[in-house]
Parts: C-alpha cells; sequence; structure tokens
C-alpha cells in the first residue's frame, strides 16, 4: 500500500472531497490530487495532512507505525543511556534560542518542560523539527513536527544526527553529521537534498539523542 493509496483510503473513511482536505491541509485541490495519484511521494506538509486524516504521520509516510501510539521515542542515539525510573524536566526551546545556548534564560512559565532520562544534562533541551529535510522514505525518519531532544554535553561524531549553527547564521540546522577524508558534510536524510560540505571547525551545538511524536 503506498502512500497514495493511504491518504485516498483516509479520505474517503473521513467522506472528505479533496477540496475540503486540501482545505484543511493549508493546500490546493490540484497539488492533492499529486498526491493521491503518486505523483508527490514526500509530501512537504505532511504532518498538518496527517492530522486532517486523524492518523499518525510516520505511518501515513511509510505505512509501518501504528495509528495510535503512546508517547515513545523514534530515535535514540547509542551514545545516550536511559535510567527510565528516574526522569527530569527539559524545556522546549525555539531554533533561535538553540542558536544562542546555553545563553538563553529559562523562565518555567514561559517554557514548556517535558521529561527526559535522569542520565541527561541538565544542558539538554527538546527542539520542535521544522521542514522536512531529515524525512526519509526508509530507514531512520525524522519527520516535520517530531520533538528532539540535544544534548550539548556530548561529543558528536561522524554518523551522528546533531543540531549545528553554521558561520554568521542566527538560526541553527539539524542534520547528520559525516566526516569523510578529512572533510565535513551536514547530511539531510531526505534523498531530495544534497549533503552540504561544513567548515571542521562547525559550531555543533549539541548531539540528537531521540527523537519522538507527542499525541
Amino acid at each position: 500500500m503506498t502512500i497514495a493509496e493511504r491518504v485516498k483510503q483516509k479520505r474517503t473513511d473521513l467522506r472528505l472531497t479533496q477540496a475540503e482536505l486540501a482545505k484543511r491541509i493549508g493546500i490546493s485541490q490540484q497539488s492533492l490530487q499529486k498526491i493521491e495519484d503518486g505523483r508527490t511521494q514526500n509530501p512537504r506538509k505532511l504532518l498538518n495532512l496527517a492530522k486532517a486524516l486523524q492518523c499518525d504521520a510516520e505511518w501515513l509516510l511509510l505505512g509501518a507505525a501504528s495509528e495510535v501510539r503512546e508517547n515513545t521515542s523514534s530515535y535514540t542515539n547509542s551514545s545516550s543511556t536511559s535510567q527510565p525510573l528516574e526522569t527530569h524536566l527539559r524545556p522546549v526551546i525555539t531554533t533561535p534560542q538553540a542558536a544562542q545556548w546555553p545563553n538563553t534564560e529559562l523562565d518555567k512559565e514561559k517554557f514548556d518542560w517535558i521529561e527526559t532520562p535522569a542520565s541527561t544534562s541538565k544542558s539538554a533541551f527538546w527542539l520542535n523539527v521544522v521542514g522536512d529535510s531529515m524525512m526519509s522514505p526508509s530507514g531512520l525518519s525524522v519527520p516535520e513536527g517530531y520533538l528532539i531532544l540535544v544534548e550539548p554535553s556530548l561529543t558528536a561524531k561522524s554518523g551522528d544526527l546533531i543540531i549545528a549553527k553554521v558561520v554568521d547564521s542566527k538560526d541553527v540546522t539539524f542534520k547528520k553529521l559525516v566526516i569523510d577524508a578529512g572533510r565535513t558534510y551536514l547530511t539531510p536524510l531526505n534523498p531530495n537534498y544534497r549533503p552540504i560540505e561544513v567548515p571542521s571547525d562547525l559550531a555543533i551545538i549539541g548531539v540528537v539523542t531521540q527523537a519522538r511524536i507527542l499525541f
């Protein structure tokens, strides 16, 4: 069953016309038609589409996830260890705040706070994934709308998912770190995007230790 078939099936089950569903997502009917006839395999507004169809974004894209799941981690970095019986809270911050981390003032009333394993450092934070560059049709995929746990206390190594700040930027980027033959690359998981070669002294904010979606 393809993503086109899953979208059409869900829309039909909800008794929605293409025009009605497109309006709920915020796209044109023509764009929805391209999804349903298979011309668009990786919708940019996947999270909005999943919400409108009342299903899980990962299931919609890959057909591999349960439509109703508990809050659970879909990615865990092997560099991190967890002690599930003990947890503490870390804030959900914005990407501009991440670019200034740890020089961001934390007001408990101004941030959402989410549980993390007890092994997580006090410098860690949660970040919302924006865009589809880390969404893959196969293997590891971190779609838009997921929350990622960023651990600044870890030293990044090749193959890690990281949050990094490019020189002169006021924002951060979420990519896979690849070091090959002395060259450093920021590599998207989405095959539609190309790896970016960056300086070896790239400012790495932290290593991503978990990725999860909250329901």
